[in-house]
């Protein structure tokens, strides 16, 4: 008879589910591994940019103060040039290394510096006779300009 009972009644001869063991937090998926590499990467990535961009205020300021002096007296220009560049290569440089060099010596190590060679050859070189003429002439300020504008940027 009970066997004719549970014929009848398929649902009875059904065993209670068993439920899995609840997922454990720890250790986490493989995605959020490289969810959490990614934000430390992003994190470390912002910090160096900012602290590169932090470092190199001071050529920002140098570019924006060589446009400021090519709007004024050109009679000036070439002593103003000198010490807005010693300025700013002692911001990287020793400053005795820097502060002693003049003439000659002064646009090699423009040169060596920035891996140029705009000085020594180039428009650079009244940077070195200027101090010493009475009113010195710029013959191409724009490449003066930019040979400036490259050293600050450039220079190590």
């Amino acid at each position: 008879m009970t066997n004719s009972l549970n014929a009848a009644d398929p649902l009875a001869q059904l065993k209670d589910i068993h439920l899995p063991d609840p997922i454990s937090w720890w250790p986490p998926a493989i995605g959020w591994w490289l969810s959490a590499a990614l934000i430390i990467a992003v994190i470390i990535s912002v910090i160096w940019g900012y602290n590169h961009w932090q470092k190199s205020a001071y050529r920002r300021i140098a570019i924006r103060e060589i446009d400021r002096l090519f709007g004024r007296q050109p009679t000036t220009l070439a002593s103003d040039l000198n010490q807005l560049l010693k300025s700013v290569a002692q911001q990287s440089y020793s400053t005795l290394e820097v502060s002693r060099l003049s003439a000659r010596e002064w646009l090699e190590f423009l040169d060596n510096s920035a891996n140029m060679q705009a000085f020594n050859s180039g428009s650079g070189q009244i940077l070195a006779t200027a101090p010493y003429e009475k009113n010195p002439t710029i013959d191409n300020p724009g490449e003066l300009k930019k040979c400036c504008i490259q050293w600050v940027r450039r220079h190590k």
